[in-house]
């Protein structure tokens, strides 16, 4: 059974689809998918806006993982072989991973408040799409009440929370990627070398490949 989910920098689920088989390719159950459809007509996005500190104006993104297809609304991380060697491409997918841990805890959080998720779920396929999307909602309100009892958001990227043995990532297999995409993507690897660069960067990078 698959859990699409768009989270945001909170760690709530935005957008959710599930009942994907595990079977399907991952990149068509997306294409197929409600949310995905939106997302990659572009309908869910605003205009684009102006980079900070910057002139370069580019368009709302979601970040992905490799499992996805490149999209000007959809950001996937360069592949090892191209980014070996690259600055620019690497410091992309150093941002863009850091940027995805905030939906990996999301994950985690879930499974961590929903213990179901540690066992395989024993009942109808048609029972459990209803009880994910339950557990998704609750995970919601107790995000909620999180961020209201600590008046603060919750932007820790720094936790890191493992999922449970028997749930598992979706394959790194993305569909075709758009062209656009290309173009966007290296557009925002240079602003983050440039303009958008952070003063410690650089050491993290380098630490993690050492």
């Amino acid at each position: 059974m698959v859990l699409l989910g768009v989270v945001d920098a909170n760690c709530k689920f935005v957008f959710v689809d599930v009942g994907a088989y595990g079977k399907e390719g991952d990149s068509s159950i997306f294409m197929k998918s409600d949310m995905g459809k939106q997302i990659y007509s572009g309908q869910l996005f605003e205009p684009g806006v102006n980079l900070p500190g910057s002139n370069r104006l580019l368009p709302y993104v979601i970040v992905g993982d490799e499992a996805f297809r490149l999209h000007p609304h959809v950001m996937k991380p360069y592949s090892k072989q191209a980014a070996k060697g690259d600055k620019e491409k690497t410091v992309f997918n150093y941002r863009l991973i850091r940027a995805r841990r905030v939906s990996e805890n999301a994950f985690g959080l879930l499974c961590q408040i929903f213990r179901i998720y540690y066992t395989p779920i024993a009942i109808k396929p048609e029972t459990c799409d209803k009880l994910i999307l339950v557990t998704c909602c609750l995970h919601n309100l107790l995000r909620d009440a999180f961020l209201e009892k600590n008046n603060q958001p919750y932007y820790n990227y720094d936790v890191s929370l493992n999922l449970p043995d028997n749930i598992t990532p979706l394959r790194n297999a993305g569909g075709f990627a758009n062209a656009d995409g290309f173009a966007i993507r290296d557009e925002f690897a240079n602003f983050f070398v440039q303009e958008g660069a952070l003063n410690w960067q650089d050491d993290r990078i380098f630490r993690l490949s050492s």
